[in-house]
């Protein structure tokens, strides 16, 4: 900035002592000189500008929603994957209210989400396979959770506990419950006490984003 003030005192002198051809020169060399001090201040303006974006919660915003897309891509890419070889799981999505009641009944995990965890933990060897995942944003909280079975099941088809239990926790939260039949494979989605019975993966990831806005 001083070699900047310099210049322009430099050129303002030029002016009035009536050194007119030099005016192009003095204009040539300001230019030059504030391209070259942009082009040296660019990772520190670049810096400024994104830390003005954090805190308008611009970027923020934009991070939360990649992470939400990419955990219920994975999400349903493990649903299918336990549908296809009928293994069974019952999956609590946490919202609003806190499931926290219910992860006391579990075992706690504390661990970042991941397809391969989630898979691992239903496998029927597991033994926490019998009870219910919950998750809370991008994690595992809890496995082998006990949720309270709905008394009223609205559908003439016989359900099994699993199903009874997804349902129920909706009724009591505003959770969301993924239930996979082992005895047929197919998906169900609750949501305030109902169930959208036998789901493909493709309607399930659909139903995901529009319900599941958690983080």
């Amino acid at each position: 900035m001083r070699f900047l003030a310099v210049l322009f005192l430099s050129a303002g002198i030029s002016n009035f002592l009536g050194f007119g051809e030099l005016r192009f020169f003095w204009r040539l060399c300001i230019v030059g000189y504030m391209g070259g001090v942009l082009l040296v201040l660019q990772p520190e303006l670049r810096r400024n500008y994104m830390n003005r974006l954090y805190h308008h919660g611009f970027v923020e915003r934009i991070g939360n929603e990649e992470s939400r897309s990419r955990f219920i891509d994975d999400l349903t890419l493990v649903c299918q994957t336990l549908s296809r070889k009928r293994i069974g799981a019952l999956v609590v999505l946490e919202r609003t209210n806190s499931l926290r009641d219910f992860i006391q009944t579990g075992v706690l995990v504390d661990a970042f989400f991941s397809p391969e965890l989630l898979f691992a933990i239903f496998l029927p060897d597991s033994p926490l396979h019998d009870g219910a995942v919950v998750v809370r944003e991008n994690k595992i909280v809890a496995a082998g959770c006990i949720l309270p079975l709905a008394e009223r099941v609205e559908t003439k088809q016989k359900i099994g506990t699993r199903h009874r239990a997804g349902i129920g926790v909706t009724e009591q939260t505003d959770a969301l419950a993924i239930v996979i039949s082992e005895e047929t494979g197919k998906i169900s989605l609750a949501v305030h006490g109902r169930m959208a019975w036998d789901i493909e993966a493709g309607t399930l990831k659909r139903m995901l984003r529009i319900l599941y806005r958690r983080f």
